[in-house]
């Protein structure tokens, strides 16, 4: 049988309170590096998970985000 993992609580909690803190990018780093050295992905499958969770949990805070940094 497969066991599904997912991310550690304290790590879903530590991005949860930096997205609402509005330091989405502290938090996609994290992720990124998360991704980069316990699962020991590759840069370009890192960042391919990293933006994907992102848009599936955090998805109107991302859209926001892109329209303020899009400005200047």
């Amino acid at each position: 049988m497969i066991v599904k993992k997912g991310l550690p609580e304290e790590l879903a909690t530590l991005l949860r309170q930096l997205v609402v803190n509005g330091s989405i990018r502290i938090a996609g780093t994290t992720l990124f590096v998360y991704f980069k050295r316990c699962w020991q992905l590759d840069d370009d499958l890192a960042a391919y998970y990293m933006r994907r969770y992102f848009e599936k949990y955090y998805g109107n805070q991302l859209q926001r985000h892109r329209e303020r940094t899009a400005k200047g």
